[in-house]
């Protein structure tokens, strides 16, 4: 299908499809994938990025794993920079990390918060998409999909951008090519970091 802002590719067969077609697609894969095994109760979670559509994944999780173990999922695909804290935040309370997903995750259309680092904070909403049954063997928690890379163009010009300049990101500015990175005024500074598929992009030392 023809990529938009909006498309991404699921991890199970590589198929591309528009986000808010996304569970359906997955629920067909999910069941023709699925080995045979003892059934065990999964969560099915889906995690954006608020005023930022274009960043999204869904993520499925074993309910007895932990709020840890989500944390780790999410660290090493979108995140994890220079080991901050990090927290989830159901309502006003702010869950045990070691408390099961199955437990403190349950209803389906539950709202949350995940936060990574309190100083440049990074920012996910979640949404409980539903619970299955599915066999055993799987990893904690695991990718079911996400976000195609958004397009970046340069600031300095139409060509696609490959470097930020997080002194002049918050400005409009900080997306360069490679031509314009090396006429950049911080480019003596080594400062830069590069175009990556995440909303940590740009942020503290993160490189994806």
């Amino acid at each position: 299908m023809p990529r938009s802002d909006n498309t991404g590719k699921c991890e199970l067969c590589g198929h591309t499809e528009e986000k808010s077609a996304m569970p359906r697609h997955l629920a067909e894969c999910l069941a023709a994938h699925d080995p045979k095994g003892k059934p065990v109760r999964l969560v099915q979670l889906r995690f954006e990025v608020p005023g930022d559509p274009r960043y999204w994944l869904y993520v499925e999780a074993r309910a007895e794993s932990t709020l840890q173990q989500l944390d780790s999922l999410l660290r090493s695909v979108w995140l994890e920079c220079c080991g901050h804290m990090s927290a989830f935040y159901v309502g006003q309370a702010e869950p045990n990390r070691s408390s099961k997903v199955g437990a403190v995750l349950a209803s389906k259309g539950l709202k949350f918060r995940y936060e990574y680092d309190f100083g440049s904070t990074t920012l996910l909403n979640g949404h409980v998409v539903g619970t299955r049954e599915g066999p055993a063997g799987r990893p904690a928690a695991r990718v079911l999909a996400r976000n195609d890379p958004p397009t970046w163009s340069c600031s300095e010009c139409a060509a696609a951008a490959t470097t930020v300049c997080p002194f002049c990101l918050d400005e409009g500015g900080g997306l360069l090519c490679e031509e314009h990175a090396t006429t950049h005024p911080h480019a003596e500074e080594e400062v830069y970091l590069p175009v990556v598929n995440s909303p940590r992009m740009g942020v503290c030392g993160y490189t994806g």
